[in-house]
């Protein structure tokens, strides 16, 4: 067996600790449907002088050193001179002291934060630090990172602070902070990382917990401070029914004397939120002309929100009823949270324009992408679900599938006639360039074992239509239960450099011994990214070099780690390299 030494030591069981955390942050990205690249990382500061090391990283693979944060002290304390907070006035001294040591401790929190940032290699990085706790000798700070860009587009909103209060930004923001909080706490504890359970709670719970946060916080835009319970109250009208039928239709949030609502029915006696059968049947006097207006604490009309509406204030939500158990929290139109019968996750019926315009330029010779991106989004406004068909041969297919559909003269549609459309039964089916060829269409196709069972028939329909060695064809699917699939599903197109930069990163590691086990998995995790793309040779010396590092572990550890290995994929051809110039 290998010895285990902590170089920077601040307590026995920090690495478990850490990776510990680590893993909960990536099951509860995983659990929200977020994904995206999770670091963990610990920094202590000394509490007395005299110690080896006055900072001490604990990070798993190296990338930082403690003279990387050396400035983080006082970069905290300029923070914090800078921060209105510093001159508030509290009556009782330590009130004033434990406040004031709250504020310095989040400054150099919020310092560690930007130092990360800053460093080398890392600005496609966010990161995010909890309050420091102070461990044996040492003020222990937790530090999650993830990636930038991922985060940048989550549905959020920008406000950060409302009358001094701070507000979470994203579902993702308030998963991170309350996995911070509760790792902070479990510091408090001794032995913390001892028992492998850090947070002491399940996923589920932590992201129902992280979600009655966030839309408590988000609440606060609209001046309210007591929506402890609002998650509870909208899962509860949501499984209402009302005389038989599932629940619907939708709540807007905003303060009654908001210059951006406009009030057509005002209640003598406004209904409290928490009175959920009187809501629900107020919900049912909702629909396209007004809304049922909240302030957060009580029901006080019907109205509408002004075309006018600046969504820069944010100070406008709503709540949409979609179907029984279902229902998204939304601003401005954008939804930020999704919630399924009590399962919250980032909103995932979104269309992907940016996959839509990519298999337009694959599957195409020629293609008018803004009108068909338009297209796919009036499909989008459905009633009970929709497909568009988009066909290099939309004539013929117009004319094979006339005896279960009607062919049009080719024409280009408005979008609400699009829209329209969408209630009768059956596809719209248009060419490249967006003229229109039939509606009502149903696909026909033969079965070979593919599609999913657990998915409605449009989705299985168009599988199996696209499967019969049709044209090239691109089907946009709005199932009615809220997804949206652009077929077919292709591997996105990559840069051969970037693959072989994944390939030769690992195999130029794998070698060394002792190895960087954590560096070696995460670019191990990264060359897995990659194996649709890879070579049988390349496949070959990853999967050697791999072998090599398990028989050095059962060596030493008398463990190992068993994966499938990496084989070539046959549909793999060079249709899927980007040009290296774009």
């Amino acid at each position: 067996m290998s010895e285990r030494v902590i170089e920077q030591f601040m307590w026995g069981f920090q690495d478990i600790f850490r990776s510990s955390v680590e893993f909960e942050v990536e099951r509860a990205f995983e659990e929200i449907e977020f994904e995206a690249y999770v670091r963990c990382i610990l920094v202590g500061f000394e509490v007395t002088d005299g110690h080896r090391f006055p900072i001490c990283v604990e990070q798993g693979e190296g990338l930082y050193k403690t003279e990387d944060f050396s400035d983080v002290q006082r970069l905290a304390v300029e923070k914090y001179r800078n921060n209105p907070e510093s001159s508030v006035l509290h009556s009782h001294p330590r009130v004033r002291k434990l406040r004031q040591e709250s504020l310095m401790n989040r400054m150099r929190a919020e310092a560690l934060e930007e130092t990360l940032g800053s460093l080398e290699g890392q600005s496609e990085r966010v990161f995010f630090a909890s309050n420091s706790v102070q461990v044996g000798d040492y003020d222990v700070h937790v530090i999650i990172g993830t990636e930038k860009q991922a985060v940048a587009r989550v549905p959020q909103i920008s406000t950060t602070m409302s009358d001094r209060m701070p507000v979470l930004q994203s579902l993702v923001h308030a998963v991170i902070w309350e996995i911070l909080g509760r790792a902070a706490k479990a510091l408090y504890l001794p032995e913390a990382g001892s028992d492998l359970s850090v947070l002491g709670a399940s996923t589920g719970e932590i992201v129902r917990t992280a979600t009655e946060y966030m839309l408590r916080t988000m609440m606060y835009c609209i001046h309210y401070w007591f929506a402890s319970d609002f998650h509870l109250l909208m899962n509860q009208l949501s499984a209402l029914p009302y005389e038989g039928r599932e629940g619907a239709g939708r709540l807007v949030l905003a303060k009654a004397d908001n210059p951006a609502i406009d009030v057509s029915v005002k209640l003598a006696s406004p209904v409290n939120s928490r009175n959920t059968l009187a809501i629900r049947k107020l919900l049912e006097g909702g629909g396209p002309t007004a809304d049922v207006l909240s302030d957060g604490e009580r029901i006080y009309g019907l109205g509408t929100v002004r075309s006018d509406y600046d969504p820069t204030t944010e100070s406008v939500f709503s709540v949409r009823f979609l179907r029984r158990g279902y229902w998204e929290f939304s601003h401005a139109g954008a939804a930020l949270l999704a919630v399924r019968d009590g399962i919250p996750s980032l909103p995932q019926h979104v269309l992907d324009e940016r996959y839509l315009l990519d298999l337009c330029d694959r599957l195409f010779t020629e293609s008018d992408g803004d009108v068909l991106v338009q297209a796919a989004r009036a499909i989008g406004k459905h009633r009970h679900g929709a497909m568009l068909v988009i066909s290099a041969d939309a004539e013929g297919e117009a004319k094979r599938l006339s005896p279960q559909s009607w062919a049009v003269e080719p024409s280009l549609l408005s979008p609400s006639l699009l829209t329209q459309l969408t209630d009768m039964d059956g596809a719209v089916l248009l060419d490249p360039h967006g003229n229109c060829h039939a509606i009502g269409v149903i696909l026909d196709g033969v079965a070979k074992g593919e599609g999913d069972p657990a998915r409605g028939s449009r989705l299985n329909n168009t599988v199996r239509y696209l499967g019969s060695g049709r044209v090239a064809t691109i089907v946009v699917v709005y199932s009615a239960d809220g997804g949206i699939d652009v077929l077919p599903h292709l591997h996105r197109r990559v840069l051969k450099s970037e693959v072989n930069g994944a390939v030769a990163a690992y195999l130029a590691l794998a070698p060394q011994r002792p190895p960087e086990l954590e560096r070696v998995n995460r670019l191990w995790d990264a060359v897995k990214a990659f194996r649709f793309y890879l070579s049988a040779d390349q496949c070959n010396a990853l999967n050697d070099a791999r072998e090599a590092i398990e028989e050095w572990r059962m060596e030493t550890t008398q463990m190992r780690i068993e994966e499938n290995l990496l084989i070539p994929d046959p549909k793999m051809d060079e249709s899927y390299w980007l040009k290296e110039n774009e």
